[in-house]
């Protein structure tokens, strides 16, 4: 747990310190760093690619977290809570005017009202922590396998 939390705390800075979707890049990192801080920390016991995975998959969910603490303080630390609930009505009416539709037009109608747009953010925070928790594993399970010491050949 502490591999996956150090390298956690150093891909949430480097997330939050990268351009858009620059997390596509840094949990994966996140997840390597884990298993190379699990090796140095257990003295060099070699994890499986599954430990691999669970290290990585831990890290990625230390980063949503952390990620997510980090930009809930900065919107209420700027009172900025208006702004940003305006930008995502924007967006939704700039979506429903380019839909002919009408079912699809009712839909995006929903996700104007206060229910639509909680139900909306919950979808959201689940993807985006499966896909930090995936990303990370991933990562974690890629590092396992290139660590991982090769037997002397003849055994």
């Amino acid at each position: 747990m502490r591999a996956a939390f150090y390298a956690a705390i150093v891909a949430a800075v480097l997330s939050l310190i990268q351009p858009r979707g620059g997390f596509i890049l840094t949990l994966p990192l996140g997840g390597l760093l884990s298993v190379l801080l699990y090796r140095r920390l257990s003295l060099g016991s070699e994890p499986s690619l599954r430990t691999g995975f669970r290290l990585g998959a831990i890290s990625g969910l230390f980063v949503f977290g952390l990620v997510m603490i980090v930009i809930a303080a900065g919107t209420l630390a700027l009172h900025n809570e208006a702004d940003a609930h305006a930008q995502v009505i924007q967006i939704i009416q700039q979506a429903q005017a380019r839909n002919p539709d009408p079912q699809t037009r009712q839909a995006f109608e929903y996700f104007m009202t206060p229910q639509g747009m909680a139900f909306m953010m919950v979808i959201g925070f689940v993807f985006m922590g499966v896909l930090f928790v995936l990303l990370s594993g991933v990562g974690g399970a890629i590092s396992a396998s290139l660590l991982r010491r090769k037997a002397p050949p003849g055994h």
